[in-house]
């Protein structure tokens, strides 16, 4: 799995991984009692065309059959995700490819969201865009037109710093990106191969040391802009009268600039979820 973790008191959870309609629908069902036994806001997303089996590396067309017309039909069924995503990357899944489930997750209400862009641009954000996905994660590599295509859309960015330093690949260019006009969400990416950090102090201080974003920019990313990615703006990502009591205190600090500064040590002395002290 990965969870897509944000400073909301919301996390994004996918599967994937498991390339089987056994091993998909046992970790969205997973999700589901998480969603079920825990004071968080849970969005599951099923992200059954992460990785091809080696049983399919001769037809890959039969596995996204598999992927669209058996295991996501079932996962529509049982109410298992709130999202689709592909991995549309050279190696991976086509632009052609990932339309293709795209095209199939809006039949089953499934809203897009994109791994895209993390080591090629290909085209996948043209076709997230034309798909009105909710968001575009990883960006490391970004065109000239891939800015222009974001301008004026409902699609949030999303950054996954944690990613890049654990592989060392570029950073998502985030001075392009905010300069440009357009937003910017940060998360963890929080999974065995690529991020296997759910540290978000670590990503906020990435995103200033690294992508050169102050801190204002990184804690609203990793925060409103984090829950706008998720589709939850409305109700958790920031202090506002009528929306989820999801509060972090922090010690005793001079300002929220220390944040992403303290980037060995946590500043953080509690967290409320729905208005209850959760740790301390």
């Amino acid at each position: 799995m990965e969870v897509a973790q944000m400073g909301t008191g919301a996390i994004e959870i996918k599967s994937g991984y498991g390339l089987t309609m056994e091993a998909e629908l046992k970790m969205l069902r997973v999700i589901r009692r998480l969603k079920e036994n825990f004071p968080l806001k849970i969005k599951a997303t099923y992200l059954g065309a992460h990785a091809l089996p080696l049983a399919y590396k001769d037809n890959k067309q039969v596995y996204i059959d598999l992927v669209t017309k058996e295991i996501m039909p079932e996962v529509a069924k049982q109410g298992l995700a709130d999202f689709v995503d592909v991995f549309c990357e050279t190696g991976y899944f086509s632009v052609e490819e990932t339309i293709q489930v795209m095209e199939a997750g809006r039949k089953f209400g499934l809203k897009a969201k994109i791994h895209v862009n993390q080591f090629n641009a290909i085209g996948g954000v043209k076709a997230a865009v034309e798909y009105n996905a909710l968001s575009v994660d990883h960006l490391e590599h970004m065109r000239a037109e891939d800015i222009e295509a974001l301008k004026g859309t409902k699609t949030m960015l999303v950054a996954l710093p944690n990613c890049s330093y654990f592989l060392s690949i570029p950073y998502t260019p985030a001075r392009q990106i905010i300069d440009a006009g357009l937003p910017l969400a940060l998360a963890t990416d929080y999974n065995p191969g690529s991020a296997p950090s759910g540290n978000m102090n670590q990503v906020v201080s990435a995103a200033c040391i690294k992508m050169k974003m102050t801190p204002e920019e990184a804690i609203n990313a990793a925060t409103i802009n984090g829950a706008y990615a998720m589709g939850l703006e409305e109700e958790v990502g920031s202090i506002t009268v009528g929306k989820i009591a999801n509060l972090l205190l922090t010690k005793p600090i001079s300002s929220y600039h220390f944040l992403p500064y303290s980037f060995g040590e946590s500043q953080i002395e509690a967290v409320y979820l729905s208005g209850k002290i959760f740790t301390k």
